[in-house]
């Protein structure tokens, strides 16, 4: 675990808060210039939070309005909250307003794909598309292959989502500007992705930067581990988490809150279940790792 990141966040009193900051500061899975785009490395996250501490204490004291916002979001998936913890974080930002988000470019009764957000840059004036995703892979040798790192569905692959982003999201402003025009009608100055997650690795192999291939892969992204249910589960202290959980490590009273998975319910899943590995010291219980649980029925693709 990055426990610089870790410590950060661990300030804040309430979850969702906590929740917010880790989209803030947290490590990106991917940084870099590619293709004219700027990926947000660590270093842009940990500066923007340290300008956004304030406010991010001023909602520890008062979170109402960061709740509310979520409440009120129409979609309640992961991704979708995702992206509105960034909105809600760029309404706190000294250094960016958010000035258009969710923008449809349609041609001809045709949708050809979705803006996340323009925003600007408030010390330059210059404008940013600026395109989010939070993801969570599983990775099946070769792990330099980045096409064999998948999601829990399979379906989702980080090289076919990079690839995406890449060829075709952070495109759109170059290929519809007239378009967006009828929505925001300056230029579009720069192009930005920040990409947050966790990439999980197989049990007892080392947590190395496999760098796959064509993806310039952070080096300090967010790292967990998977297992098949009948490997190493010896005495660790386990807290089965859904969706809504997957962002924010947990502190002690996260912890507290929740009760700790028996090895007859864990050997009893028939899909890949995520969990926080809990580990006390003293009075006080932190997260160790996060870690999937895999039925044994499980397969990886062999193929792309």
């Amino acid at each position: 675990m990055d426990f610089s990141h870790t410590a950060l966040i661990n300030q804040f009193k309430h979850r969702c808060v906590r929740d917010l900051a880790w989209v803030i500061v947290s490590p990106p899975l991917v940084s870099g210039f590619i293709d004219d785009v700027h990926w947000w490395n660590h270093e842009e996250c940990l500066s923007e939070f340290n300008d956004c501490v304030d406010g991010l204490t001023k909602i520890d004291q008062q979170p109402k309005p960061l709740i509310d916002h979520l409440v009120n979001l129409k979609n309640k998936k992961l991704g979708s909250v995702f992206e509105g913890l960034i909105s809600f974080w760029l309404a706190i930002s000294p250094n960016y307003e958010k000035k258009l988000s969710n923008i449809q470019i349609i041609q001809d009764k045709h949708t050809y794909g979705e803006l996340d957000f323009i925003i600007e840059e408030l010390a330059t004036g210059k404008i940013i598309h600026l395109e989010v995703a939070v993801k969570f892979y599983l990775g099946s040798n070769p792990l330099t292959d980045a096409y064999r790192w998948f999601g829990t569905t399979i379906i989702d692959q980080l090289g076919k989502k990079i690839d995406h982003l890449r060829t075709h999201q952070t495109q759109l402003s170059n290929k519809y500007p007239d378009q967006i025009k009828q929505y925001f009608p300056h230029t579009i100055d720069e192009k930005h992705c920040i990409v947050k997650g966790r990439l999980f690795y197989p049990e007892n192999q080392d947590l190395i930067n496999p760098s796959p291939q064509n993806i310039s892969l952070a080096k300090n992204h967010l790292r967990g581990r998977w297992s098949y249910i009948d490997e190493g589960l010896s005495s660790k202290s386990l807290i089965k988490i859904d969706k809504s959980h997957w962002l924010a490590e947990f502190n002690t009273q996260d912890i507290k809150e929740f009760d700790f998975t028996s090895k007859k319910l864990l050997s009893e899943i028939d899909r890949a279940e995520c969990y926080v590995e809990a580990e006390k010291i003293e009075e006080y219980f932190f997260e160790r790792q996060r870690i999937f649980y895999l039925p044994r029925n499980f397969s990886f693709p062999k193929d792309k």
